[in-house]
């Protein structure tokens, strides 16, 4: 089984994916792999750098996210922003997309089930890899404050990240997560219980 993990950001999708490793799940993580992928001179970073300039490097020639955010997710110029995040977008996600796809056909051949975590699910077509959906869900002030405290970054950068995300209009199962984490442990206990395929 290959279940497709999605939802904004603060949501709790890695507090879910945590609960399933714990249970012999394999988790494949988007953000992780991009991360990964951004390493210096590989072929994403040498694309991004020649997009957007040796200005969002460190010293050590890391390229620095935050720096990059603020391009990406530019309040005081949305309309530029949106055209650098559609560039920053059509470079990363398909080597994103290969990537996971090469890791799920990896793990998929050593059995067991695996969950793959994504926040952009539309433009990875995460429904396309997986053969179930499941979206964790919670209120945005609970999300935002989640993020902001997480990434510490200020609410409005926060506010126009999320706004850029979008959920499955039709998921497999979807989870709240507006309590504890015991609380959301307990519901996807349930929910693995209900359907026998990933209970295992």
């Amino acid at each position: 089984m290959v279940l497709g993990i999605t939802g904004i950001s603060g949501v709790g999708k890695h507090t879910v994916a945590g609960y399933l490793q714990r249970r012999g799940w394999t988790v494949l993580d988007a953000d992780a792999i991009a991360h990964y992928l951004y390493r210096p001179y590989t072929n994403v970073w040498k694309e991004v750098v020649a997009a957007f300039g040796e200005g969002i490097l460190n010293q050590d020639d890391v390229i620095n996210r935050s720096k990059l955010g603020k391009i990406v997710f530019d309040a005081q110029n949305p309309e530029k922003a949106d055209v650098a995040l559609r560039k920053l977008n059509a470079i990363v996600h398909p080597y994103v997309r290969r990537r996971m796809e090469e890791e799920i056909h990896h793990f998929s051949h050593k059995g067991g089930n695996i969950a793959v975590v994504a926040a952009l699910w539309k433009e990875l077509d995460l429904a396309s890899l997986c053969d179930k959906v499941l979206l964790v869900r919670a209120d945005s002030s609970m999300a935002i404050d989640r993020v902001c405290k997480r990434d510490n970054i200020g609410e409005e950068m926060c506010t126009l990240r999320i706004k850029k995300q979008s959920v499955p209009p039709a998921p497999d199962w979807t989870v709240e997560n507006n309590g504890t984490p015991e609380e959301l442990y307990r519901k996807m206990g349930e929910i693995l219980k209900a359907n026998e395929p990933l209970a295992g």
